[in-house]
């Protein structure tokens, strides 16, 4: 019988058990679903639950505190807080010190209120790292079919100092003309991920703006500016956006196609020295003066004709290093287009002066180190006094327009 009796109460015990488990299910709500999600915690009549702030800004990623009270119904020795993941945006923020849905039961370590059946937690949570409006839902229940959430709304706002910058802006080259496109060039910075960079360009002074997404090449955004017919007023800037979605729009650049500089309207006063015939006069004369004594009387005259050379290529050295006292304006007139584009005469005549002088002082620097050497030959320092001819008349006009 005792046996009997003990294999019939197998059945009983299951059921109570299973009975047993299903209510703590219902009683700790979350554990095995969503508050008031099974229709066993819908009465919230008997449970009130506040947070304060209920509104809060934060930065990106940064800690914030949330005081949650909940006052439940007397008698009930069971009371749990918690934030379900599965609800609002509540798995995107992070409990410091609980678990991943901030679970709390009356009595734990970081209930600040001693009463049963009520419980005060403090919580230090962690922004999401993307800045938006969220929205936490914190609920708490009772064995008891009661239950009560409150929500808070959370703005999160990029971090301080965040957006990225821009470092510099160049544009090649500087001044173009009509058959040339213009390659601009960026550095930007940012604390956050840069995600896009823009070239946009104006061609009706900043009205409306033509979009270019730049390209990261050798550690710097790269676009192109097409080209445009000379005369045409480009407006152009850079648009950096990073990951937070913020923007940086940096100052405006501009150039107009074609234009060169413009002669001042009042006389340079400062030291120019390098236009005009105040070195490059006496050095023609000194170069074509030196060649014709030495084809008069190669005997007689070739040591002065040596003297006269070197001294005129003296003087035209000092000539070409004094133009690292001039504007630097004047370096644009070494892009080679300007050599065939009589678009802007000036700019074609600077171009050729630029080129010609190059090409006659290595002419004249070899020149000058075979009569060092003591190599008679007039195959160098001729073409280099020719050319220093066309220089100084070139140059002349040039001075005429740039410094009359």
């Amino acid at each position: 019988m005792r046996r009997k009796y003990t294999l019939g109460t197998i059945p009983v015990l299951g059921a109570l058990l299973f009975v047993i488990f299903l209510g703590s299910a219902f009683a700790f709500p979350g554990q095995t679903g969503i508050c008031s999600a099974s229709g066993c915690h819908d009465d919230p009549s008997a449970i009130s639950i506040s947070a304060t702030p209920q509104s809060i800004t934060v930065e990106a990623g940064k800690e914030f505190a949330i005081l949650i009270d909940v006052q439940g119904e007397t008698g009930q020795n069971v009371l749990y807080l918690k934030y379900p993941s599965d609800v609002a945006d509540n798995s995107k923020f992070s409990y410091v010190g609980l678990d991943s849905e901030g679970g709390v039961s009356d009595g734990d370590p970081v209930d600040l209120n001693t009463d049963v059946d009520a419980v005060t937690v403090n919580y230090t949570i962690i922004a999401p790292d993307t800045p938006g409006v969220y929205t936490l839902r914190a609920f708490a229940a009772q064995h008891t079919p009661r239950s009560n959430n409150v929500e808070i709304s959370v703005t999160v706002i990029p971090p301080a100092g965040a957006g990225p910058t821009i470092l510099f802006i160049n544009a090649t080259p500087s001044i173009p003309i009509d058959s040339q496109d213009v390659l601009v060039v960026t550095n930007v910075s940012s604390n956050a991920a840069i995600t896009s960079v823009i070239l946009q360009y104006s061609l009706d002074n900043g009205t409306s703006w033509e979009n270019i997404t730049m390209n990261y090449v050798d550690n710097q955004w790269q676009g192109v500016i097409p080209r445009q017919p000379n005369g045409t007023l480009v407006v152009y800037r850079i648009v950096a956006i990073d990951e937070f979605g913020i923007e940086t729009v940096s100052w405006e650049l501009r150039y107009t196609v074609g234009e060169f500089p413009q002669p001042p309207s009042e006389p340079v006063e400062l030291p120019q020295l390098h236009f005009g015939w105040l070195l490059g006069g006496p050095a023609i004369v000194l170069a074509y003066l030196g060649t014709a004594l030495e084809y008069y009387d190669e005997e007689r005259f070739t040591r002065i004709h040596g003297i006269m050379l070197s001294v005129a290529y003296i003087l035209t050295t000092i000539n070409v290093l004094w133009l690292f006292f001039e504007d630097p304006s004047i370096w644009m007139f070494m892009n080679p287009t300007y050599l065939f584009s009589l678009s802007n005469i000036s700019a074609f005549v600077h171009a050729w002066h630029i080129w010609l002088g190059i090409i006659s002082m290595i002419f004249g620097t070899f020149a000058f180190l075979t009569h060092l050497g003591g190599w008679k030959t007039c195959n160098l320092g001729l073409p280099a006094v020719v050319i220093w001819t066309i220089l100084g008349i070139t140059g002349f006009y040039l001075g005429t327009m740039y410094r009359m």
